[in-house]
């Protein structure tokens, strides 16, 4: 009976469930990847329609669970990004493959390699590039390097030819590529001006890390559509397709940002837009406070806020338009009050006490764009340019009083032409017109001996600086034309090009021709690449060093030569080495130089221009003596990243290099006979008798290990380890006596005196201090959800707490000893109460929806 009963129960039920119990389908799925050829093991997915999560085996496997046969959804959960994959279930038991690349097969449906939308234009950005000198660092691989603090921008430091202005990290706000001034670089992102790369905290990028897709890195001979540049070139390609809506939240110790991602007009198009705030003066407040420490008083650190902003719209396949802007501003400011009963032991702004300064500087870059692509061999593109960088400062310390704004900016309109017409054959040319609108208003301080290396501030005998009163305007024209032509016939490539540019206010002109070739030989691996070549590169600076008041109208555009060649081979696995040599002379520099006059030119002061208009022997201040070399090798061994991998990478870099610099202005050495002024004036212009001297930036030898792996998707650890040779530096031999004090609080001034005799080979430059090394790791964890995922951080620098220093510092409160000067000591360590030490750190969280 008891069994009866049981089978009418089961029978009932049958009759009256709802039918989805019964349609209910268990499966197994593999996840699997044509291009590593295995199955994708430790990722996690998610059925989209039921919401529930799975996590693959070591071969790719996971067993779920849909309420009924149909096609689903399974969104793969990458590290930092999100693929969805369509499947079809149709029955239980059944074994569904789900390709994470290219094609389909039976049981699943693969997405494909990532494609333009309809209607999309694919232009210049993935056209075949130029081999030498030239790095490519791709997103995946930089975002999360240690030592960076999650700036991308911050991975150019470790490839060849490549070393910051500073120390690795904080304070590092430029880079010296082969021995160029740091300013003399060209920043470019979507081939648009930016002023500078970081903001003054030495720690931020200027442009937000998920904006950007890659970076090339041109170290020497560059192409001909880049102009201005006598160092590198960095060109930042941003995100160029959307697919979904994303939204991206970063906050860390002294910054915060949020980006926004989405598709428009159905897929025609996308809009990307990006905001970031810096406050650093609250967190080492803060720090510093917590610490039981003190922070100078009146002194407020940098702070800074920048944005991007990224639309693009595809009308079809042949007419595409985009907006682009670009913004940002710092600012820091010091007011030291003055202390007439001060201890300068525990004051460390007490040889400038009741001085004021504060500084700013930003950029703001406009564009809208138009390309026009009517068939597949030709494609044009013109570019309507809005760009207005800026700067301003105001000073007040002793003898150096001065305030002043400028800005070096133009509108202009710019033409790129791409033609393929054959695989043989390639030509890209362009030209552009620029209005430009140059300002500086308030006044110049100017040195009134440049090659005074210590100037005393509070010299009220023969005061070290003078303050000359500017208002100047200066609007004109600017021209450009270029072309470059890519021929090409089996493993061999040439590339001539020339590029003309033409400044009418300075009446100066520059043609800058320039070429490439390199043949490629197959059968030792992927290929083996010989390549070489060279060229003439201007710049004019932006700046209002050629302005009549103040500077030298007379300016010409500064010069380099550059030529080189190398090796490069490709092997299995994706592993390459390269080797290169290179050598760059410069001339026509533009140098401070106190002796340099027009005969008769217009009075700079406004005052006495009323009665005297005009002077005899107007200083100009700068000019065009500066010559200088600089020559080396690279390699490099890389083992590159495949995107949505988890494969390990990294490279390892070596220069070798030397800079050295000539100013050709004269000098007065010691125990040489002593000149009256009227000797040196006239001496100056028949005999420059300064000597070459190794550059400011100079590091002979530089090595770079990169170290990354994401083992899992829940965890990924990098490492970084960097050896640099000590920049060079003059030494500090004596002090000036301590013959005068600052009048806010009465401290006695103590101004170093440097090394100036080249026959007791103590001289500029001539000394350097033990090398510089330091390693970085970092560990991220991520948390995956269905709308996104979590990263947390934590970023340790100088992890062996190397003492690391550059150069000397001098306390101006003491006189020269054997304890002044000493070490100056660089960034990478956290000083604790009690003397403990530890190295410095960084933490933050990265959210994504």
């Amino acid at each position: 009976m008891k069994m009866k009963r049981i089978l009418i129960k089961l029978v009932f039920l049958a009759a009256f469930a709802p039918a989805d119990v019964f349609a209910e389908v268990a499966f197994k799925a593999r996840l699997f990847s044509r291009q590593k050829d295995q199955g994708e093991g430790k990722t996690q997915v998610l059925l989209f329609e039921t919401r529930k999560l799975y996590k693959t085996d070591a071969d790719g496997y996971f067993e779920a669970v849909v309420p009924a046969p149909g096609m689903y959804t399974f969104r793969v959960l990458k590290n930092d990004d999100m693929q969805d994959i369509k499947g079809n279930v149709e029955s239980s038991g059944q074994i569904i493959t789900l390709y994470m690349d290219a094609g389909a097969n039976s049981g699943g449906i693969g997405s494909s390699i990532p494609k333009a939308p309809k209607g999309a234009i694919t232009i210049s950005a993935e056209r075949e590039k130029p081999i030498m000198s030239r790095t490519t660092l791709k997103y995946d691989e930089i975002k999360r390097m240690p030592g960076t603090f999650g700036e991308p921008l911050r991975a150019i430091e470790t490839i060849p030819g490549v070393v910051p202005t500073a120390a690795f990290g904080g304070g590092a706000n430029n880079y010296v590529i082969r021995g160029s001034d740091p300013n003399s670089n060209l920043y470019l992102v979507d081939d648009l001006p930016i002023l500078y790369p970081f903001h003054f905290d030495g720690l931020s990028a200027v442009v937000n890390a998920n904006l950007i897709k890659s970076m090339d890195v041109y170290t020497g001979v560059y192409p001909a559509n880049f102009n201005n540049a006598l160092g590198g070139v960095i060109h930042i390609d941003t995100v160029d397709k959307v697919d979904k809506s994303q939204k991206n939240l970063i906050m860390s110790a002294w910054s915060s940002s949020m980006s926004y991602m989405t598709p428009t007009f159905g897929g025609k198009g996308y809009l990307i837009a990006s905001v970031r705030v810096g406050y650093l003066d609250r967190f080492v407040q803060g720090l510093t406070s917590a610490l039981g420490a003190s922070f100078p008083e009146g002194l407020r650190l940098p702070r800074f806020v920048d944005s991007q902003v990224k639309f693009v719209h595809n009308f079809d396949e042949k007419h595409q338009i985009s907006f682009h802007s670009f913004y940002s501003k710092d600012d820091f400011a010091a007011n030291l009050p003055s202390k007439y009963h001060n201890d300068p032991a525990n004051d460390s702004t007490a040889a400038f006490a009741g001085g004021s300064f504060s500084a700013g500087q930003g950029f703001r870059t406009q564009a809208l764009r138009y390309t026009w692509k009517p068939i597949d061999t030709f494609s044009n593109r013109i570019t309507f340019i809005s760009y207005d960088p800026f700067t301003d400062f105001n000073v007040s310390l002793g003898s150096i009083k001065g305030k002043s704004q400028a800005s070096g900016a133009y509108n202009g309109v710019r033409q790129d032409a791409f033609w393929d017409p054959n695989r043989h054959l390639s030509v890209e040319f362009g030209s552009e017109f620029r209005q430009l609108n140059y300002y500086s208003r308030g006044s110049s301080i100017v040195q009134t001996d440049p090659n005074n290396m210590s100037p005393n501030p509070y010299d009220s005998q023969n005061p070290a600086f003078t303050t000359i009163p500017t208002n100047i305007a200066a609007k004109g024209t600017y021209y450009n034309s270029y072309v470059t032509t890519k021929i090409k016939f089996g493993g061999f490539q040439i590339e001539p090009g020339a590029r003309y540019d033409y400044i009418p206010y300075v009446h100066h002109s520059a043609l800058g021709p320039r070429a490439q070739a390199s043949y490629k030989f197959e059968g030792i691996g992927k290929g083996t690449t010989i390549f070489g070549g060279g060229g003439d590169f201007y710049r004019f600076p932006l700046d209002t060093r050629f302005n009549k008041d103040s500077g030298n109208p007379h300016l010409n555009f500064e010069k380099v030569f550059k030529y080189g060649g190398g090796i490069e081979q490709l092997l299995e696995g994706d592993y390459q080495i390269k080797g290169e040599v290179f050598k760059q002379e410069y001339s026509n520099l533009i140098v401070d130089d106190p002796y340099i006059t027009d005969p008769i030119g217009v009075n700079p002061d406004p005052y006495s221009a009323v009665t005297q208009p005009y002077v005899l022997n107007k200083k100009l201040n700068y000019s065009n003596k500066g010559t200088g070399w600089s020559h080396g090798f690279e390699l490099v061994l890389r083992k590159n990243s495949r995107p949505g991998t988890r494969h390990w990478f990294g490279w390892i870099t070596y220069t070798w290099s030397q800079t050295f610099r000539n100013n050709n202005v004269y000098m007065q050495y010691p125990n040489t006979p002593a000149l009256t002024q009227q000797q040196i004036d006239l001496t100056s212009q028949v005999y420059n008798n300064s000597k070459q001297t190794l550059y400011d930036y100079d590091r002979t030898n530089v090595i770079n290990v990169v170290f990354g792996w994401r083992w899992s998707q829940e965890w990924q650890f990098g490492l970084r380890w960097s050896y640099l040779t000590s920049m060079p530096f003059t030494p500090i031999v004596g002090d000036d006596g301590g013959k005068f004090s600052n009048p806010a609080n009465g401290q006695t001034y103590w101004s170093p005196q440097y090394a100036n005799n080249p026959a007791l080979g103590q001289y500029i430059n001539s000394e350097r201090l033990k090398p510089y090394h330091r390693l970085d790791i970092r560990f991220d964890r991520f948390f995956n959800y269905e709308w996104g995922y979590v990263n947390t951080f934590l970023e340790i620098i100088n992890v062996y707490m190397r003492e690391n220093v550059s150069g000397e510092s001098f306390d101006n409160t003491k006189p020269y000893s054997k304890t002044n000067p000493s070490p100056n000591p660089t960034f990478g360590t956290i000083p604790l109460p009690g003397g403990v030490v530890i190295p410095f750190f960084n933490v933050g969280i990265e959210v994504k929806f």
